[in-house]
């Protein structure tokens, strides 16, 4: 543990805040401090010009058994005075050396934003906190109570792949079902819902009562009839931090039967309100515009048809509403543009060929209806990534497959499209990646692209994929850029990607495919990416 303060003023006045900056125990990876010689200090806000300091580490270490107050009474705070105000972020990197002598960054981390405000007489030191995580490295975090000597990896209380990962507005994340195979190859859907908490802890009601040096896994209710098993489901994040769980199958000995059933999960009461869909569906798309109001569009239905029927859902009233276009596809992508108001439909198979065309929908007179000209693929495909790129108005469509039935004679692509959804949408080459499908993307929030795993096609076999890359947008004009990361230790597709608050990414679960051996996934493992700058 790190304490060091920070000073802010508001004319002669002037307010120390302590600082608590934990490296976390890992059981794989370098420790987060390892070879760190230097510490920058830096914070920014909107409405303040940023401050920073470099200090050598050992100026900061507060080793067990010291006394925190003695501690900052002599260890005085060095940082420049911080403005009073709101949405402060605390930004630690650790050096190899100064950076003018060729120090480089090994590890970073980031506070919540916070408030910093005059302390009134008689109060104690307010705390930020960081994590501070090793950079370019997949690591795997320690349980809290095990013993010195050994590491327990955290983990998911069960496997699970094509599961849904939900990032809450606390910082939170909520991994909801999905399935898990058995050795004798048969899949079992889960009907688990776990939360994922990392340290920094969320303040608030959510906080944990246990607190963990390495993140919390944590069961939102026992009561398994409370969550019905679904995977191959949609997750969207709806206003006041209700999550709604829509469609995907079930495994029964008849086989993966697609549900119509919905739940709008409110965290806060631990309660379920059921929905009922107006299609059975899975391997769908669902998306959320600017109101709140959730489109479901294509997916598979029974006997493995290709559903038409498009639908949307209002959490104002809790109703099902009905969408007069159809959108048949299966292996698309969504997703809200133009500030929410538009959500553009992308990619995908109608059954027996691939869809080129670029749909747009907005919620008009009580429903969704197509609006504007839509563009079309240079390259169409199914089963691609899609996510925002270099800012809100400029999506990334990255890797898939060029057959409409995604079976054996699928064709996976190492291409990438960038979509301008603009007043006229336009649509450009994008950079060249590792072929493959079904891979994980993110969006930072610097506006690069991180791409995780997938699946390929390999010496008459599909099998998991363990290629990572980031995608650089250009600046003014300049073409996007391609940077190999190091692979997943472990290939896996259907796994989850989640950007956490700190911008570190979140990998959990997935299903790692080697053509011989099937192995659904427990593990959690954070990457944090170096920063661009």
């Amino acid at each position: 543990m790190v304490a060091l303060g920070l000073l802010s003023a508001c004319g002669p006045k002037e307010e120390i805040y302590a600082v608590e900056i934990n490296h976390l125990r890992t059981c794989s990876g370098t420790p987060a401090l390892e070879g760190v010689r230097y510490l920058r200090l830096r914070v920014t806000g909107e409405d303040m010009e940023p401050v920073e300091r470099y200090e050598p580490v050992e100026r900061y270490v507060l080793r067990e058994g010291d006394d925190v107050s003695e501690y900052l009474r002599r260890r005085q705070p060095l940082l420049p005075p911080v403005p009073l105000g709101k949405g402060r972020v605390l930004e630690v990197r650790g050096y190899t050396d100064l950076p003018r002598s060729g120090g480089r960054v090994v590890a970073l981390g980031r506070s919540a934003p916070f408030q910093v405000q005059a302390r009134q007489a008689g109060e104690g030191f307010p705390g930020v906190h960081v994590a501070v995580r090793r950079v370019d490295e997949y690591v795997r975090y320690g349980r809290q109570g095990v013993e010195d000597g050994e590491c327990a990896s955290l983990s998911l209380a069960q496997p699970r792949a094509a599961h849904t990962a939900t990032l809450l507005e606390d910082g939170r994340v909520l991994l909801a079902g999905g399935f898990q195979s058995s050795p004798d190859g048969r899949d079992t859907s889960v009907s688990q819902v776990e939360i994922f908490t990392p340290l920094p802890a969320p303040p608030g009601p959510y906080r944990p009562q246990v607190g963990s040096l390495s993140g919390l896994v944590e069961a939102v209710v026992e009561s398994a009839p409370l969550w019905a098993p679904r995977a191959f489901h949609t997750a969207t994040l709806l206003p006041g931090d209700k999550v709604l769980l829509a469609g995907g199958q079930v495994e029964s000995v008849e086989g993966s039967l697609p549900l119509r059933s919905a739940q709008v999960l409110d965290l806060v009461s631990n309660t379920s309100t059921e929905v009922e869909l107006k299609a059975a569906r899975s391997h769908h798309a669902a998306a959320v515009d600017s109101g709140g109001r959730v489109l479901f569009v294509g997916g598979v239905g029974a006997g493995g048809e290709v559903v038409a029927e498009a639908e949307g859902y209002d959490p104002s009233t809790g109703q099902v509403l009905p969408v007069s276009t159809p959108v048949p596809r299966v292996g698309m992508s969504v997703m809200p543009v133009r500030d929410g108001r538009n959500i553009a439909v992308v990619g995908g198979s109608d059954g027996t060929s691939l869809r080129p065309e670029v749909l747009f929908f907005s919620f008009q007179a009580g429903s969704f209806v197509p609006v504007g000209e839509g563009a079309r693929l240079r390259e169409p495909r199914r089963d691609a990534a899609l996510v925002p790129f270099g800012g809100p108005e400029r999506l990334l469509y990255v890797g898939g497959n060029a057959s409409p039935g995604g079976g054996e004679d699928a064709r996976f692509l190492a291409s990438s499209e960038v979509l301008s959804p603009g007043a006229a949408t336009q649509v450009s080459p994008g950079p060249q990646v590792f072929a493959r499908s079904g891979l994980c993307a993110v969006t930072l929030p610097d506006g690069r692209v991180l791409t995780f795993g997938g699946l390929r096609y390999d010496a008459g076999a599909f099998v998991s994929d363990s290629h990572a890359e980031m995608l650089v947008p250009g600046k003014d004009g300049a073409a996007p850029a391609l940077l190999g990361l190091k692979p997943l230790d472990r290939p896996r597709h259907q796994h989850s990607c989640t950007v956490l608050r700190d911008g570190s990414v979140l990998i959990a679960g997935g299903v790692e495919d080697t053509g011989t051996q099937r192995t659904t996934l427990d593990d959690l493992v954070i990457y944090m990416p170096a920063p661009l700058d």
